[in-house]
């Protein structure tokens, strides 16, 4: 497939999985509380990890939940701050944060919530990725700016890290198409279930 036939592809099912997420979470906001359950099948190691999440924008899967009850057995949080409009070829920076402390967050450019600059700069050992669609494959669908390809690429190019997929069920799909830039997650973790993806490493 072309570049330009891949772009397209992408767009359209990029329409049809935001109108898939929006029902999703409107027919079950607090799914965010489901994901708690399944912290335990994740791999061992995830309580005393430096863990980075996101603060949900839109119709995206509440993680902050599962961030709470993985800070009360000993992990660290931290969460994502994004390059400036301009900035492109950027990745994220994680900062400590405290995802219940409003004072500590500022309006983004792209209208995201973030944690602000003065905050402590941290590597995560795991990283709870949003999206819009994914496949048993491992592959992710974004929004398209590509923070957290470039991202990913850059913490695997420095050491381990496991990359966690935090979706509604209804994102499923059959195959997300991908290129050669696009980095897999290494597991999934819906309302249903949590499972690793096949071939993928990250953190013992």
């Amino acid at each position: 497939m072309g570049l330009a036939a891949m772009i397209e592809v992408k767009s359209e099912l990029r329409s049809a999985l935001i109108v898939a997420r929006a029902k999703a979470c409107a027919d079950a906001p607090q799914a965010g509380d489901a994901l708690v359950a399944h912290i335990s099948a994740l791999p061992d190691g995830v309580q005393n990890a430096v863990i980075a999440s996101y603060i949900p924008f839109k119709t995206e899967m509440d993680p902050r939940p599962m961030m709470r009850a993985l800070a009360a057995q000993g992990a660290k949080l931290c969460l994502p701050r994004t390059p400036p409009k301009g900035g492109e070829g950027a990745g994220l920076t994680f900062h400590l944060c405290d995802p219940d402390d409003p004072s500590l967050f500022e309006k983004s450019a792209w209208g995201v919530m973030e944690p602000k600059a003065h905050l402590p700069l941290v590597r995560p050992d795991i990283v709870l990725v949003p999206l819009l669609g994914f496949d048993r494959a491992g592959h992710r669908l974004g929004q398209g700016q590509g923070h957290y390809d470039r991202t990913l690429q850059a913490l695997r190019a420095a050491g381990p890290v496991l990359a966690i997929g935090v979706a509604f069920a209804a994102q499923e799909v059959e195959q997300i198409p991908f290129e050669a830039h696009d980095q897999r997650l290494d597991w999934i973790i819906t309302p249903i279930e949590a499972y690793p993806i096949a071939t993928q490493s990250g953190i013992e």
